[in-house]
Protein backbone atom coordinates (compact mmCIF):
# COMPACT_ATOMS: atom_id res chain seq x y z
CA UNK A 1 0.00 0.00 0.00
CA UNK A 2 1.47 3.51 -0.73
CA UNK A 3 0.66 7.29 0.44
CA UNK A 4 0.90 10.46 -1.39
CA UNK A 5 3.74 12.36 -0.26
CA UNK A 6 3.79 16.52 -0.98
CA UNK A 7 6.91 18.98 -1.02
CA UNK A 8 7.96 21.69 -2.61
CA UNK A 9 10.69 22.01 -5.19
CA UNK A 10 12.05 24.92 -7.10
CA UNK A 11 8.58 26.78 -6.06
CA UNK A 12 6.44 23.74 -7.22
CA UNK A 13 4.24 21.32 -5.20
CA UNK A 14 5.39 18.00 -6.09
CA UNK A 15 3.59 15.30 -5.66
CA UNK A 16 5.16 11.35 -5.38
CA UNK A 17 3.61 8.15 -3.53
CA UNK A 18 5.33 6.58 -0.57
CA UNK A 19 5.39 2.88 0.79
CA UNK A 20 3.30 2.19 4.25
CA UNK A 21 5.73 2.77 6.72
CA UNK A 22 5.36 -0.82 8.04
CA UNK A 23 6.28 -2.23 4.39
CA UNK A 24 9.35 -4.51 4.35
CA UNK A 25 12.41 -2.57 2.64
CA UNK A 26 15.11 -4.95 3.13
CA UNK A 27 16.50 -7.45 6.02
CA UNK A 28 13.58 -6.56 8.08
CA UNK A 29 13.97 -3.06 7.98
CA UNK A 30 10.79 -1.00 7.07
CA UNK A 31 10.27 1.95 5.52
CA UNK A 32 8.99 4.31 8.41
CA UNK A 33 8.02 7.30 8.40
CA UNK A 34 9.52 10.48 6.12
CA UNK A 35 9.67 12.71 9.29
CA UNK A 36 11.24 10.14 11.53
CA UNK A 37 15.32 10.39 11.35
CA UNK A 38 17.05 8.37 8.89
CA UNK A 39 14.70 5.60 7.89
CA UNK A 40 14.71 4.13 4.34
CA UNK A 41 11.85 6.97 3.51
CA UNK A 42 13.17 9.49 5.33
CA UNK A 43 16.59 8.89 3.12
CA UNK A 44 13.97 8.51 -0.25
CA UNK A 45 12.03 11.58 0.41
CA UNK A 46 15.43 13.70 1.43
CA UNK A 47 16.63 12.48 -2.05
CA UNK A 48 13.60 14.30 -3.81
CA UNK A 49 12.97 17.37 -1.72
CA UNK A 50 16.66 18.44 -2.46
CA UNK A 51 16.32 17.54 -6.23
CA UNK A 52 19.30 15.14 -6.22
CA UNK A 53 17.11 12.58 -8.73
CA UNK A 54 16.61 15.50 -11.21
CA UNK A 55 20.55 16.18 -11.09
CA UNK A 56 22.43 15.19 -14.34
CA UNK A 57 25.91 14.47 -12.20
CA UNK A 58 26.97 14.78 -8.61
CA UNK A 59 27.53 17.99 -7.46
CA UNK A 60 31.20 16.44 -6.02
CA UNK A 61 31.84 15.68 -9.66
CA UNK A 62 35.69 16.70 -10.35
CA UNK A 63 36.64 18.38 -13.97
CA UNK A 64 40.13 16.85 -12.56
CA UNK A 65 42.46 14.93 -14.07
CA UNK A 66 43.91 11.82 -12.05
CA UNK A 67 46.97 13.25 -10.82
CA UNK A 68 44.81 16.35 -9.33
CA UNK A 69 42.09 14.10 -7.86
CA UNK A 70 44.14 11.83 -6.32
CA UNK A 71 46.44 14.93 -4.98
CA UNK A 72 42.99 16.41 -3.48
CA UNK A 73 41.67 12.98 -2.03
CA UNK A 74 45.06 12.04 -0.39
CA UNK A 75 45.42 15.34 1.42
CA UNK A 76 42.24 14.61 2.99
CA UNK A 77 40.73 11.95 4.66
CA UNK A 78 40.95 11.11 8.91
CA UNK A 79 41.66 14.65 10.63
CA UNK A 80 41.81 16.52 7.90
CA UNK A 81 38.51 18.70 6.97
CA UNK A 82 37.61 19.59 3.46
CA UNK A 83 38.19 23.47 3.61
CA UNK A 84 41.96 22.24 5.26
CA UNK A 85 42.15 19.63 2.44
CA UNK A 86 41.21 22.59 -0.50
CA UNK A 87 43.69 24.86 1.27
CA UNK A 88 46.67 22.21 0.63
CA UNK A 89 45.96 21.19 -3.00
CA UNK A 90 45.76 24.46 -4.12
CA UNK A 91 48.66 26.00 -2.77
CA UNK A 92 50.31 22.01 -4.23
CA UNK A 93 48.91 22.74 -7.32
CA UNK A 94 50.27 26.48 -7.62
CA UNK A 95 53.70 25.93 -7.22
CA UNK A 96 53.86 23.35 -9.27
CA UNK A 97 53.84 20.28 -7.35
CA UNK A 98 51.23 17.98 -8.99
CA UNK A 99 51.64 19.20 -12.67
CA UNK A 100 55.15 18.43 -12.53
CA UNK A 101 54.68 14.78 -11.01
CA UNK A 102 57.00 15.69 -7.94
CA UNK A 103 58.78 12.69 -6.43
CA UNK A 104 60.82 14.30 -4.19
CA UNK A 105 59.03 13.94 -0.64
CA UNK A 106 60.95 16.87 0.98
CA UNK A 107 59.38 19.23 -1.30
CA UNK A 108 55.58 18.13 -1.10
CA UNK A 109 56.85 18.28 2.92
CA UNK A 110 58.50 22.03 2.38
CA UNK A 111 55.09 23.23 1.47
CA UNK A 112 52.56 21.84 3.15
CA UNK A 113 54.55 22.38 6.64
CA UNK A 114 53.72 26.19 6.46
CA UNK A 115 50.47 27.10 7.47
CA UNK A 116 47.66 27.41 5.15
CA UNK A 117 45.45 30.73 4.83
CA UNK A 118 41.64 29.22 5.91
CA UNK A 119 39.36 31.87 6.50
CA UNK A 120 41.40 34.90 7.13
CA UNK A 121 43.21 32.82 9.70
CA UNK A 122 46.68 30.80 10.17
CA UNK A 123 46.38 27.00 9.79
CA UNK A 124 48.72 24.19 9.68
CA UNK A 125 48.27 21.15 7.77
CA UNK A 126 48.24 18.13 9.13
CA UNK A 127 50.41 14.80 9.15
CA UNK A 128 52.34 17.24 6.42
CA UNK A 129 55.75 14.18 6.54
CA UNK A 130 53.22 10.89 5.88
CA UNK A 131 51.42 12.86 3.13
CA UNK A 132 54.43 14.07 1.72
CA UNK A 133 55.78 10.27 1.60
CA UNK A 134 52.50 9.09 0.29
CA UNK A 135 51.86 11.57 -2.37
CA UNK A 136 55.73 11.18 -3.66
CA UNK A 137 55.50 7.76 -3.93
CA UNK A 138 51.87 7.91 -5.68
CA UNK A 139 53.97 10.26 -8.52
CA UNK A 140 56.46 8.19 -8.97
CA UNK A 141 54.10 5.38 -10.22
CA UNK A 142 51.49 7.82 -12.11
CA UNK A 143 54.14 9.41 -14.25
CA UNK A 144 55.37 6.36 -15.69
CA UNK A 145 51.98 4.27 -16.17
CA UNK A 146 49.01 5.17 -17.75
CA UNK A 147 46.17 4.31 -16.18
CA UNK A 148 43.43 6.57 -18.04
CA UNK A 149 42.34 3.68 -19.85
CA UNK A 150 41.20 2.40 -16.17
CA UNK A 151 37.63 2.75 -15.06
CA UNK A 152 34.92 1.79 -11.93
CA UNK A 153 36.22 -0.70 -9.54
CA UNK A 154 39.47 -1.46 -11.87
CA UNK A 155 40.34 1.67 -11.25
CA UNK A 156 39.60 1.53 -7.52
CA UNK A 157 42.04 -1.47 -7.32
CA UNK A 158 44.67 -0.15 -9.39
CA UNK A 159 45.00 2.70 -7.04
CA UNK A 160 45.01 0.31 -3.99
CA UNK A 161 48.15 -0.46 -4.95
CA UNK A 162 49.56 3.11 -3.83
CA UNK A 163 50.67 3.72 -0.22
CA UNK A 164 48.81 5.73 1.81
CA UNK A 165 45.47 4.88 -0.07
CA UNK A 166 42.82 2.85 1.21
CA UNK A 167 39.42 1.72 0.06
CA UNK A 168 37.42 4.82 0.99
CA UNK A 169 40.09 7.05 -0.60
CA UNK A 170 40.53 5.23 -3.62
CA UNK A 171 36.39 5.07 -3.90
CA UNK A 172 36.29 8.75 -3.64
CA UNK A 173 39.00 9.61 -6.05
CA UNK A 174 36.96 7.11 -8.65
CA UNK A 175 33.89 8.65 -7.65
CA UNK A 176 34.67 12.47 -7.86
CA UNK A 177 36.50 11.14 -11.30
CA UNK A 178 33.86 9.48 -12.48
CA UNK A 179 30.54 10.00 -10.91
CA UNK A 180 30.87 6.51 -10.74
CA UNK A 181 28.18 4.21 -9.12
CA UNK A 182 30.07 1.10 -9.09
CA UNK A 183 31.87 1.79 -5.38
CA UNK A 184 30.65 3.76 -2.14
CA UNK A 185 32.89 6.02 -0.09
CA UNK A 186 32.60 4.37 3.12
CA UNK A 187 33.25 7.93 5.42
CA UNK A 188 32.58 7.99 9.02
CA UNK A 189 29.66 9.92 7.95
CA UNK A 190 28.42 7.32 6.19
CA UNK A 191 29.14 4.87 7.94
CA UNK A 192 27.10 6.45 11.46
CA UNK A 193 24.43 7.07 9.66
CA UNK A 194 24.03 3.52 7.76
CA UNK A 195 23.95 2.19 11.20
CA UNK A 196 21.40 4.61 12.56
CA UNK A 197 19.34 3.74 9.66
CA UNK A 198 19.38 -0.16 10.59
CA UNK A 199 21.62 -1.03 7.36
CA UNK A 200 24.78 -1.68 9.17
CA UNK A 201 25.50 -3.19 12.22
CA UNK A 202 27.10 -1.76 14.73
CA UNK A 203 29.97 -4.59 14.50
CA UNK A 204 30.31 -3.78 11.50
CA UNK A 205 34.34 -2.81 11.03
CA UNK A 206 35.10 -1.16 7.84
CA UNK A 207 38.57 -1.98 8.15
CA UNK A 208 37.42 -5.46 8.08
CA UNK A 209 34.14 -5.35 6.20
CA UNK A 210 34.52 -2.88 3.42
CA UNK A 211 33.32 -4.77 0.72
CA UNK A 212 30.26 -6.03 2.71
CA UNK A 213 29.57 -2.68 3.69
CA UNK A 214 29.98 -0.96 -0.09
CA UNK A 215 27.39 -3.86 -1.51
CA UNK A 216 24.81 -3.24 1.24
CA UNK A 217 24.88 0.46 0.49
CA UNK A 218 25.00 -0.27 -3.12
CA UNK A 219 21.81 -2.53 -2.31
CA UNK A 220 20.15 -0.34 -0.36
CA UNK A 221 20.79 2.60 -2.66
CA UNK A 222 19.15 0.33 -5.39
CA UNK A 223 16.28 -0.57 -3.58
CA UNK A 224 15.53 2.98 -2.81
CA UNK A 225 15.61 4.24 -6.63
CA UNK A 226 18.58 6.14 -5.45
CA UNK A 227 22.22 6.56 -6.82
CA UNK A 228 25.09 5.85 -4.90
CA UNK A 229 27.33 8.49 -5.90
CA UNK A 230 24.23 11.03 -4.98
CA UNK A 231 23.06 9.86 -2.12
CA UNK A 232 26.58 9.50 -0.47
CA UNK A 233 26.44 13.07 -0.74
CA UNK A 234 23.34 13.75 0.53
CA UNK A 235 24.27 11.79 3.46
CA UNK A 236 27.54 13.39 4.14
CA UNK A 237 26.01 16.80 3.67
CA UNK A 238 23.15 16.17 6.43
CA UNK A 239 25.59 14.30 8.76
CA UNK A 240 28.06 17.20 9.13
CA UNK A 241 24.40 19.89 8.79
CA UNK A 242 22.94 18.02 12.33
CA UNK A 243 26.85 17.52 13.97
CA UNK A 244 26.21 16.75 17.81
CA UNK A 245 22.67 15.45 16.66
CA UNK A 246 23.84 13.19 14.68
CA UNK A 247 26.37 11.83 17.00
CA UNK A 248 23.68 11.58 19.48
CA UNK A 249 21.51 9.22 17.47
CA UNK A 250 24.88 7.20 16.53
CA UNK A 251 25.90 6.60 20.01
CA UNK A 252 22.06 5.26 20.25
CA UNK A 253 22.01 3.19 18.04
CA UNK A 254 25.38 1.88 18.70
CA UNK A 255 24.03 0.97 22.22
CA UNK A 256 21.35 -1.33 20.65
CA UNK A 257 17.95 0.68 21.91
CA UNK A 258 15.17 -1.44 22.28
CA UNK A 259 13.74 -0.02 19.50
CA UNK A 260 13.05 2.44 17.24
CA UNK A 261 11.02 4.60 19.39
CA UNK A 262 13.96 4.70 21.81
CA UNK A 263 16.16 5.40 19.37
CA UNK A 264 14.61 8.45 17.68
CA UNK A 265 13.52 10.28 21.26
CA UNK A 266 14.69 13.56 20.94
CA UNK A 267 14.97 16.28 23.62
CA UNK A 268 13.47 19.20 23.29
CA UNK A 269 16.77 21.29 22.37
CA UNK A 270 17.64 18.48 19.95
CA UNK A 271 13.72 18.99 18.20
CA UNK A 272 15.04 22.92 17.64
CA UNK A 273 17.36 21.33 15.27
CA UNK A 274 16.13 22.10 11.69
CA UNK A 275 17.79 19.57 8.52
CA UNK A 276 18.22 21.22 4.96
Amino acid sequence: MTKPFYYQLNEAVEKRLIPDPKDNFMNGLTWGEAHEFFTPCYWLTQYWMNGFDRMSESKYKSNATLTEELTFCLLGGFGVTAELATAAFERCKEVGLIDNYETDPRCWEDYLSHPLKLEGKSRRYRYPRQKSKYLSSAMKVLKSCNWNHLKGKQLRDRLLTLKGVGPKTASWIVRNLEDSDEVAILDIHLIRAGIITGIFKPEHNVDKHYTEMESIFIEFCRKLGAQPSRLDCLIWDQMREIGPLGLRLFERAMHKPKNRAELISLSVEEKQLQLV
